[in-house]
């Protein structure tokens, strides 16, 4: 009977162990695949930092939203930013909340610090992965052009936002860098 217990429980956490990894890689993907696609504005980035990997350190013009009816908000708090979208089709924060609103499209964010009635925020999402041949190409060409015709494609689905493709003047960003050579 002991034994049987005892290999009931080792089957039990090899399954965990083996489930734990496919949920996390599942999940963005699913994200990937079946979020709601907004376009954000994109802002002047940090040089490089070659210890990060190959990816794209990406900042966001907006990442603040005015504080609503003067709630408390504190440093480091989960908070909930609510997602609309601008007459452009650019993706803009439109409120913000303390909890997980039931019918908008919303990001967990954390707060970062409170300025006056602003609150600014943490996005999500940051990096945005490439091919490492891409990498220096890429970036040339978003330093180049950030500010004016940058926007990156956010997939957004029940708080969690991916980075889906980064465009630059209207081209994703690996037609953008063909049409350059």
């Amino acid at each position: 009977m002991r034994q049987q217990i005892r290999l009931l429980l080792f089957v039990a956490a090899a399954i965990l162990q083996l489930a734990t990894p496919l949920y996390m890689a599942w999940h963005w993907e699913n994200i990937l695949q079946t979020g709601e696609t907004f376009y954000w504005k994109t802002a002047p980035v940090d040089p490089y930092d070659t210890f990060k990997g190959r990816y794209m350190d990406l900042r966001f013009q907006q990442a603040t939203v005015t504080r609503p009816d003067h709630t408390a908000w504190r440093y480091g708090q989960t908070a909930y930013a609510l997602i609309d979208r601008d007459s452009q089709n650019h993706a803009y924060i439109s409120g913000i909340s303390h909890s997980v609103p039931s019918n908008a499209v919303y990001l967990q964010v954390k707060v970062s610090y409170i300025q006056d009635d602003t609150i600014h925020i943490e996005l999500p999402f940051k990096r945005y992965y490439l091919p490492e041949d891409l990498t220096s190409a890429a970036e040339n060409a978003y330093r180049k052009h950030v500010g004016e015709a940058t926007v990156a494609a956010v997939r957004i689905k029940d708080g969690y936002g991916v980075i889906e493709q980064l465009y630059i003047k209207g081209q994703p960003l690996s037609e953008f860098l063909q049409n350059q050579k």
